[in-house]
């Protein structure tokens, strides 16, 4: 049986490029607002998948009384984010050969929605863990905290994300965000309202957190530092039975989070389970930095002894909060694939998809695929919070 490939495409080639990157763009708030585009100039035409960026963030030094000097070697800290490349592809040949397909409302939105949702999910997850502070509580009680924390340390404006269904519950209880526009035409729909000065968005990828714990005299039974950049912290506990789980935050007496200059806050730092974890094991958690310069995160380190605090039983939805340029996504122009019949890329508000087509010579297939080429992450830690509120 004859095989029928199409190569009357070309018209519509740019036009689909632009139809998923539209779609793509409609669903990528978290990636974009309260976010800064830090090395897309140097990443663009020097673009290697899985090549890694250093941001350098500076020592402040630290002010000391009297008329003696009290001069240091500068200490400053890197943070390290990697290019990625997330690609959907598909073989046309079935379905290039229906004549009434309509690839704007049948084939680029689905795409487009699998691609990015595999980004955001991905990417809301590991910001969420790159938190500093989290506060805990009913209501509207921790998200007022959180903003107020923010704003006592900076004056950057404020971008919010909360767990849809976690603020259905709210509204049920009749507390509701204040409707205002959007921050974007672009990103209207999904938009919550304000709160505190803060405009808060939909994003269902924050996940909710169940803590089931018992705590008896919780307490540090053990700590070990990172031993490299960007591996976890790990703490031994003691007196904590049940699973602890992804994304719970652990309390250690003395541990307080420092603002971005490095100077202690009233806020206590939030150790984050960065996985599931049987209670008095070992939890990984974010490194810290406690050298007394500029820099460090937090006050101390924990130490055996210390006595935890643990969030108290329930089902928390969350929200994140961070300070603008606080987070960075940069994009590749453009990915063109050798031998590649067909390449564009779709472009709408900074988000760009790359679309190749080409045909296997020997099976006679066509291929289309979609390519997205991002570096995403938290730059400054300090300036990320979370609230947890009981659902």
């Amino acid at each position: 049986m004859a095989v029928n490939v199409s190569t009357t495409n070309t018209i519509q080639t740019q036009k689909l490029a632009q139809v998923v990157a539209l779609e793509v763009a409609k669903k990528a708030g978290f990636l974009k607002l309260a976010s800064k585009d830090y090395f897309g100039s140097q990443i663009n035409g020097n673009m290697k998948a899985g090549q890694s960026y250093d941001f350098i963030l500076p020592d402040a030094g630290k002010t000391v009384d009297g008329l003696v000097a009290d001069p240091r070697a500068i200490s400053e800290r890197k943070v390290t984010l990697e290019i990625k490349n997330k690609v959907n592809s598909v073989e046309t040949n079935a379905l290039e050969g229906v004549t009434d397909i309509k690839w704007e409302k049948e084939i680029g939105p689905s795409y487009a929605a699998n691609l990015i949702n595999t980004i955001i999910k991905e990417e809301v997850d590991k910001a969420a863990k790159e938190a500093t502070t989290v506060f805990v509580g009913s209501g509207f009680v921790p998200l007022a905290q959180a903003g107020a924390y923010l704003q006592s340390i900076t004056t950057e404006d404020l971008q919010g994300f909360v767990d849809p269904m976690a603020q259905a519950v709210l509204a049920s209880n009749g507390q509701a965000f204040v409707p205002t526009g959007a921050p974007d035409a672009l990103y209207g729909k999904g938009t919550l309202g304000v709160f505190q000065g803060i405009d808060y968005k939909a994003e269902r990828f924050l996940s909710p957190v169940k803590v089931n714990l018992t705590a008896e005299d919780a307490g540090v039974e053990g700590y070990t530092a990172s031993t490299a950049q960007n591996d976890p912290a790990k703490i031994q506990l003691s007196g904590v039975s049940g699973t602890i789980k992804a994304g719970t935050p652990i309390f250690v007496n003395g541990c307080y989070a420092c603002d971005t200059i490095g100077m202690e806050t009233n806020a206590p730092y939030a150790f984050i389970a960065l996985g599931d974890v049987s209670a008095n094991g070992v939890i990984s958690a974010q490194p810290i930095y406690t050298a007394d310069n500029g820099n460090r995160t937090c006050t101390k380190a924990p130490s055996a002894g210390d006595t935890v605090t643990l969030p108290e039983n329930g089902n928390y939805g969350r929200a994140y909060i961070r300070a603008k340029d606080a987070y960075n996504f940069s994009q590749v122009d453009k990915l063109d694939i050798k031998l590649s019949k067909e390449a564009a890329v779709g472009d709408v508000d900074g988000l760009r998809v790359s679309l190749n087509q080409f045909t296997d010579g020997l099976s006679a297939t066509n291929f289309s695929r979609w390519d997205m080429t991002y570096m995403a992450g938290t730059v400054e830690p300090r300036l990320v919070t979370l609230a947890m509120f009981k659902a």
